[in-house]
């Protein structure tokens, strides 16, 4: 997309959501930075894995995913200008992602001429609003679904649409609901007494080793033990989204910058 494509979206947003000017600006200024300085990604070539720029019509999801991470901690640490600006960052890829360039990149240009002609419908702001749930997972599914298209008012729409339903995942509630952190703490609770009954496993396998002379029985024991652990995957599943409030990590904070 052309710049004035990005700064748009960020303002369609930016108002909707009464912003303040600096952070309006702020969000403006990182939807168009990754074209300023852009992101190092790894590419895996026949001659071995190199570093390059990364793509921006097929980006790759972890470098949207780290910096919607970056600004969510960044939100929750009540460092707002920061959050805003690693949001337009992220928010960069994810409108490009929804140009399709055509084959060889031949429609590319004409394609981004025309989508700079519409301008972002409010409803698609409204909507996007609407369908967020603060969660990672929930961000990470609207990255993943962000298709390239062809008509530019189609494009402007699912652009706005993913932008705004991610801005508002990232900097939803800042606590989460207390249904939740019972069920975390309960989990973590039930995850550490796992640790325990891994340790006598592997201590096990060991002394049975010992006694029989045999070595490789301690692998059988050793891999019991991590798939204890490992394989617990329901509080790992609730951790991750744990860390979404920094719940192990910080005081909580009460009040949205908008």
């Amino acid at each position: 997309m052309k710049w004035k494509s990005h700064t748009s979206i960020a303002r369609a947003i930016a108002q909707e959501l009464a912003l303040p000017e600096e952070l309006e600006r702020a969000l403006c200024a990182g939807s168009v930075e990754p074209d300023r300085r852009p992101d190092a990604a790894y590419r895996e070539t026949r001659a071995g894995v190199r570093i390059g720029r990364a793509p921006h019509h097929q980006p790759p999801t972890g470098t949207i995913m780290a910096y919607l991470w970056r600004s969510r901690r960044a939100y929750l640490q009540g460092n707002d200008y920061w959050a805003v600006k690693s949001l337009g960052r992220a928010l960069h890829y994810v409108q490009d992602k929804s140009v399709s360039p055509g084959r060889r990149f031949r429609q590319h240009d004409r394609r981004e001429e025309e989508v700079a002609d519409v301008a972002p419908p409010r409803e698609a702001v409204v909507e996007g609003i609407e369908r967020a749930v603060c969660s990672p997972y929930f961000v990470r599914e609207c990255v993943k679904a962000v298709r390239p298209l062809k008509r530019p008012e189609d494009i402007m729409y699912e652009a706005t649409l993913y932008s705004a339903a991610i801005f508002a995942s990232v900097v939803g509630p800042p606590d989460a609901e207390e249904a939740f952190v019972r069920q975390y703490a309960q989990a973590r609770r039930e995850h550490l007494l796992r640790w325990p009954v891994a340790g006598a496993i592997a201590g096990a396998a060991a002394a049975a080793s010992l006694l029989a002379a045999q070595p490789l029985l301690v692998l059988p024991g050793a891999a019991g033990a991590a798939a204890l652990v490992r394989l617990d995957l329901d509080y790992y599943h609730l951790r991750r989204e744990a860390e979404w409030f920094m719940l192990d990590e910080r005081p909580p904070r009460h009040q949205r910058f908008y």
